[in-house]
């Protein structure tokens, strides 16, 4: 403006009305309102001329900016100073029809004829048009009326627009019929208006009668253009009737018309909106055959088809000829690729995209970003989807109501109801209407949370809004109460919902959520009574879900039979089952070792086309390994990944357990190393399978390293994997590597520090290191830590072991002295070191004094005895101990014979019942016991 006002002074110009006009006009249409009143006051300052146009473009710029009453008292001054004119009342008139003011526009309409302002036909089109565009071509015909009152004749546009008004709003007979009054007035259709009138018939699908307009045309000598055979194409693509497309379009080349770029673009469309893409691609090649160059529309065209039909790896291509053909992609294009990509899951490829847009000078619009942070929340990309949350809100990028709602379910899994319910207030601050689905998810995220009593009040607090609450909401909350409250509280949330004014009616997914409740509580009797008696004979559609959950509550009960009845009635019933229905089904046939069965049924849910999951693919592999097959179990891991199913770590789990439990060290290595590789976790339950399977197989630095690695992973190890591997290192002689475990051990607090010294000790008494083993455990007495039970009875072993029995001894009354209960097992070992020193009295005394402390002697503590006892010819005194065997039901009571015969028979058959425990074969144990007691015997 100052460069204006100086070129002005320098050059002494006096612009003209015209100038100043043109210049105002220029700033209004650039938006530039602040400008435009600046030089208006500079314009007058100056003297320069002004008239009635000047007023014109200020009222349009007042307008513009939707400053109607200050428009207004202008039109009024206006009046007042007899500058008003047609354009005047054009430009407010055209500003209140497009604002939907139609009350004022009409006013306006009046006060022309009161002014004695001569309303044109551009006044009425103005008025037509916009009435039309709002679906109020009924009101807009009645103009016509008055367009005759004012003697002005409807012009070919008038009747056009009217004509496209009522096509729009599927009333064709008053199209045909303004049609017809077009033509008693005497006013010649032009090619627009055939036009209009057949693609107006094709958007209603009927093509039958935009081909007798078509003809019509013709008779008449109007000769149709690109645009009506375009219309017609356009119409039969909308349809898929595709044969008639390709019926045109060879007509139209027989009679030398050339297609044109738009009608290659809608054979394109229309072949991808039935699926046909290869077709599309042969017509996209057409098309460049014949010379005609596709732009960004026609492309967009088939990479939308592309998208439709999931076939998103194509749509590279497509881009990649664009690109070398010079052809951008457009905003439009971009967000269909952006908005398809999120949807499959593909959310690196639709950031590269997005990525894209702004490399090329373009802004991503909100529907961009929105797409993209659902897809986060989709994908459970969590810490993405929050930083994407933040850059939005820091560019002043609005949310839909889809992200909230998505927003709101993320916090709602995770447990953060507050956040949730603050995203909501959100969502509500900003103009957004809340929906069903956003009261299911916070309804739904109380539920979770175990806030039974808030979430009951929440829907109580919906009872007050309109269409907030539905079967779907009450089904969360009845989902709520059947997990965390009581099934009296779920049965009367029922009886509620038919109470209720609203009269909601418990659907199949409210029975079905009961039907989980009870089966939960274990009473399958009543679950089957619900789904049989109310499901089934209410009226109400018994679906796949509710039949899968019936199923699960027969599993667990290991009604295996019942469970193939119920299959067998959803067929009857045309409920198909699906792949969960196969695996619960599998799942029974597995836990019975029915694994034959399992393969049956694989095969079958093959054969019929419904596609098994990982899960599936789990309880075969299962199956296998508890049959031994684990390597082919591995195979069937094989075939899993190469039908494209990606397997969980359960998977994984089940055959590394099965290696390490046969010792297969190498195959558990190579699966828990590809676990790795597909960036899987193994669980504590693996890494202990494989800790145990290396100590077995003596890799104790490798099973050193996979605990250190399970460390690592924040899964905490068992003082039992430390224990196994400092035994492991005691057996092969590894003493400092035994200590340094135990150190390792007691710094990470696993167990208390008599634990870990007390597996030091049992360790050096396994290696024969008695005095080492009594050093340390003189030491923990003297620090004032007591060693385990277990710990004393394996120094009582080894002093026993080297007939130090008054030193065993002291241990017991040591271990007495420390509160600690001597048990049977340390009983046994005593009994054993006094028989073995042929103290059979100081044994039948510990004997006595085990039985006086309500402890049950065990078969080793009988055949102990009795063994000694006979070996030592102190039968007579067994006499006792063979009636407490007798009333144990060990042996036979009143047996006729001998003493010596009743001890020999008695010595056999308990060495045969723990020989049987033991999994010895019972002909190789019979004899044996009986002759070492002869050969000790005869010693």
């Amino acid at each position: 403006m100052q460069l204006w006002q100086l070129f002005l002074w320098m050059t002494g110009f006096k612009a003209s009305a015209v100038a100043c006009n043109t210049i105002l006009n220029a700033l209004v249409e650039e938006g530039e309102s602040k400008h435009v009143w600046l030089f208006l006051r500079e314009s007058l300052a100056r003297k320069f001329p002004l008239d009635v146009t000047t007023c014109n473009i200020l009222l349009n710029s007042l307008c513009t900016k939707g400053e109607f009453r200050i428009a207004e008292d202008m039109l009024q001054k206006m009046k007042s100073c007899r500058l008003s004119n047609s354009v005047t009342y054009n430009t407010i008139l055209h500003w209140y029809v497009k604002k939907g003011r139609f009350k004022d526009a009409l006013c306006v309409l009046e006060d022309m004829e009161r002014n004695s302002v001569e309303s044109d036909v551009y006044t009425y089109n103005i008025m037509i048009n916009k009435l039309c565009k709002v679906k109020r071509s009924a009101r807009a015909f009645l103009l016509l009326k008055r367009m005759r009152n004012d003697n002005l004749t409807p012009d070919e546009c008038t009747y056009n627009t009217l004509i496209n008004g009522f096509f729009s709003e599927g009333k064709m007979n008053h199209a045909r019929y303004v049609f017809n009054h077009m033509l008693r007035e005497t006013l010649v259709p032009t090619v627009a208006t055939y036009t209009t009138m057949i693609d107006g018939y094709c958007r209603n699908g009927r093509t039958d009668k935009a081909l007798s307009v078509l003809s019509e045309m013709e008779i008449s000598g109007v000769m149709p253009s690109e645009l009506t055979y375009s219309a017609l194409l356009n119409g039969y693509c909308k349809l898929s009737m595709l044969g008639p497309a390709l019926d045109l379009i060879k007509d139209l080349n027989s009679r030398g018309i050339a297609i044109n770029r738009t009608m290659y673009t809608i054979l394109i469309d229309g072949f991808c909106q039935v699926g046909e893409i290869s077709i599309a691609k042969q017509i996209l090649r057409s098309m460049l055959e014949d010379g005609i160059d596709p732009d960004v529309i026609t492309y967009s065209a088939l990479i939308n088809g592309m998208c439709r039909m999931a076939k998103l790896h194509e749509t590279n291509e497509i881009l990649s000829r664009m690109q070398k053909s010079g052809i951008l992609p457009n905003d439009v294009l971009y967000t269909t690729l952006i908005c398809y990509y999120c949807k499959a899951g593909y959310v690196k490829e639709a950031l590269k995209h997005f990525v894209d847009i702004y490399r090329r000078g373009l802004v991503a619009n909100p529907v961009i970003h929105n797409a993209l942070l659902c897809a986060f929340y989709r994908e459970g990309m969590i810490t993405e989807a929050e930083h994407f949350r933040q850059y939005m809100s820091r560019m002043k990028i609005s949310f839909d109501s889809v992200s909230f709602n998505f927003m709101i379910d993320s916090y709602c899994h995770r447990g953060n109801i507050v956040e949730a319910f603050s995203v909501y207030d959100n969502m509500v601050r900003y103009g957004h209407s809340s929906n069903v689905c956003t009261y299911e998810n916070l309804l739904r995220g109380l539920c979770q949370g175990g806030h039974l009593e808030q979430a009951k009040q929440f829907v109580f607090c919906l009872l007050d809004i309109p269409s907030a609450i539905d079967e779907k909401t009450f089904d969360a909350l009845l989902l709520g109460i059947c997990k965390y409250g009581t099934l009296d509280e779920a049965l009367d949330l029922c009886e509620k919902m038919m109470m209720m004014e609203k009269g909601l009616v418990p659907d199949t997914v409210a029975y079905t959520c009961l039907l989980n409740g009870l089966i939960d509580e274990g009473q399958v009797k009543a679950a089957s009574y619900v789904f049989q008696e109310i499901i089934c004979k209410e009226g109400l559609y018994a679906d796949c879900v509710a039949y899968n959950s019936l199923m699960k509550g027969y599993l667990k009960g290991g009604k295996l039979n019942t469970m193939k009845r119920v299959i067998s009635d959803m067929n009857k019933n045309e409920v198909y089952p699906n792949t969960a229905s196969y695996n619960i089904l599998m799942h029974g046939y597995v836990k019975k070792g029915q694994f034959s069965r399992s393969f049956y049924l694989y095969k079958d849910m093959v054969r019929k086309g419904i596609r098994p999951n990982n899960v599936t693919y789990r309880l075969l592999i299962l199956g296998l390994s508890e049959c031994g097959m684990i390597d082919l179990g591995v195979k069937l891991l094989e075939k899993m990944v190469l039908e494209g199913i990606f397997p969980d770590k359960l998977a994984f789990d089940i055959l590394i357990t099965a290696f390490s439990e046969k010792s297969k060290m190498h195959n558990a290595l190579q699966l828990f190393n590809s676990m790795k590789w597909l960036h899987m976790s193994p669980s504590s339950k693996t890494y202990s399978a494989m800790i145990n399977g290396l100590i077995r197989k003596k890799c104790f630095d490798k099973s050193h390293e996979v605990l250190l690695e399970m460390l690592q992973r924040g899964l905490q190890p068992n003082h039992i994997h430390y224990i196994a591997l400092i035994n492991a290192k005691f057996r092969v002689g590894d003493i400092d590597g035994a200590f340094r475990l135990k150190e390792e051990m007691k710094a990470l607090g696993l167990v208390p520090a008599e634990v870990a010294d007390s597996s030091i000790i049992r360790g050096l008494c396994r290696c024969g290191k008695l005095e080492e083993a009594v050093i340390v455990f003189s030491s923990m007495m003297r620090s004032g830590m007591v060693p385990t039970v277990a710990t004393f009875t394996t120094l009582m072993h080894c002093l026993c072991k080297q007939s130090n029995i008054a030193d065993a001894l002291h241990l017991k009354g040591l271990m007495e002295s420390c509160r600690l209960k001597v048990d049977v097992v340390s009983y046994n070992v005593l009994i054993t070191g006094l028989c073995n020193k042929k103290c059979i009295s100081d044994a039948l005394d510990l004997y006595e004094e085990m039985k006086s402390k309500g402890l049950l002697p065990n078969i080793t503590t009988y055949v102990t005895l009795t063994g000694a006892m006979y070996a030592t010819d102190r039968m007579q005194v067994g006499e006792k101990l063979l009636e407490d065997i007798e009333e144990r039901g060990l042996i036979p009571s009143k047996h006729p014979g001998s003493l010596e015969r009743r001890m020999e028979d008695a010595i056999r058959r308990l060495n045969l019942i723990r020989n049987c425990r033991k999994g010895i074969h019972v002909k190789e144990a019979e004899e044996l016991p009986l002759e070492s007691c002869q050969q000790l015997k005869s010693h």
